[in-house]
């Protein structure tokens, strides 16, 4: 095994050393580069949360001035969020929540009633 003077040196002050031993181990970490490494899971950690809280918001937006555009950009944040956290029951669900909220709106909006009078053109006014 082929190491540095330096290295070896430290580690035997470490293991024959009595009362040196922190000092010794303080120099085998010196000689070691000082590296942090995410890994590609925490990469994401913070950015698909921060996606699916601003796309809850903006569906809940939505909802209070009725508006399908909003509601829209929502679940498009959501369905973002689940593609980068690979969870594809939250995608579903986002998908017929928002199906289903669209459908609540445009009732709202449209209201027909079966026996409500309509308004008659001059061409078909009653005389």
């Amino acid at each position: 095994m082929s190491g540095s003077p330096a290295m070896a040196n430290a580690a035997e002050k470490l293991l024959h050393g009595s009362g040196r031993g922190v000092s010794a181990a303080g120099l085998l970490l010196a000689d070691q580069p000082q590296v942090y490494w995410l890994s590609s899971d925490t990469a994401f950690l913070w950015a698909w949360g921060l996606m699916l809280v601003l796309g809850v918001g903006v569906q809940a937006l939505g909802l209070y001035f009725r508006r399908r555009l909003l509601m829209a950009a929502g679940a498009a944040l959501v369905c973002g969020a689940a593609v980068m956290d690979r969870d594809p029951t939250l995608f579903a669900g986002q998908i017929l929540l928002t199906l289903g909220l669209t459908m609540l709106i445009t009732r709202g909006q449209n209201p027909r009633r079966p026996g409500a009078a309509r308004k008659r053109g001059r061409k078909n006014a009653r005389a």
